[in-house]
């Protein structure tokens, strides 16, 4: 089940050589995982049935543990040296094991979300507006895979998590993080709402709660925005409550919230302080 390529020109690394994402998308849908670690997560994917495998290239000396998987799974997978797989795929971020997959068809709908709603107290999901950073989406799953969160839903505007920057910042935990995807944020608030769920925006605005000034809802949808602009004017008027996450007391006037030159959080950054709020808010 295993074809070694001892040269560069070797067909059996075609799928991998020079591949843009977009080329991916376009023809099957699919995506590349890069290193032992993120594969590892994403055959677990595969094993549950949530995507497929379509090929696999390993350095053995790099990713001893993945091949003794794939050996005892009996997949086939192409076995080549670091210096041919750095060359193929034109950098060294692959860490000595790359895969292509194909998305899941159909993608998964929100009855799964509202499956998972049904009896979930504490429950917390974490629901992206407009978020376009890999590095943001990527670190979102970690933090929510780390933090205790249960699902993550995601608006049109955001970008796509399985894109190998995001995958590989997630370290895989795109895989494991339950996330679904709607046209508008307003859906899934709606949805989320009428099943006793509170919809909290998390906003540097001035009028916003401190999002210590008293535990979080049990049952809470965080909404993070864009990382330019931040929550919409109409989805934040139909928020149920909006914390902000408190700096300094001591800033001047111009650094605070609503000021001329505002202190503000990354995304990212702010998702996991909201996440660790929402744990601390389950132990009181």
């Amino acid at each position: 089940m295993t074809d070694r390529a001892t040269e560069v020109e070797d067909p059996a690394l075609d799928p991998f050589r020079d591949v843009r994402e977009q080329d991916l998308r376009g023809r099957s849908g699919g995506f590349m995982v890069e290193s032992p670690r993120v594969v590892m997560r994403f055959l677990d994917a595969v094993q549950e049935g949530h995507y497929t495998l379509e090929h696999i290239v390993v350095v053995p000396e790099l990713a001893p543990e993945l091949v003794a998987r794939l050996e005892r799974d009996a997949r086939r997978f192409v076995q080549c040296t670091e210096s041919v797989l750095t060359s193929i795929s034109g950098y060294r971020f692959h860490a000595g094991a790359m895969a292509i997959g194909g998305r899941p068809t159909p993608a998964p709908a929100l009855s799964e979300l509202w499956r998972r709603c049904e009896g979930s107290d504490p429950l917390t999901v974490i629901m992206l507006a407009g978020i376009t950073s890999m590095d943001n989406i990527g670190s979102i799953f970690r933090s929510v895979a780390a933090l205790g969160g249960d699902a993550i839903v995601l608006d049109g505007r955001c970008g796509d998590p399985l894109l190998r920057r995001s995958l590989r910042i997630s370290m895989g935990q795109v895989f494991r993080v339950p996330w679904f995807e709607v046209e508008r944020i307003s859906i899934a608030m709606e949805g989320l709402r009428s099943r006793d769920v509170t919809i909290c925006g998390i906003e540097n605005a001035v009028d916003a709660i401190r999002i210590d000034d008293r535990p979080l809802p049990s049952r809470s949808a965080l909404i993070i925005g864009n990382e330019g602009h931040g929550i919409a004017g109409d989805v934040l008027s139909t928020c149920d409550e909006v914390r902000r996450i408190p700096g300094p007391e001591d800033l001047p006037s111009a650094e605070r919230p609503g000021g001329l030159d505002e202190r503000s959080l990354n995304a990212g950054v702010a998702c996991a302080v909201a996440l660790h709020e929402a744990m601390r808010s389950r132990r009181r």
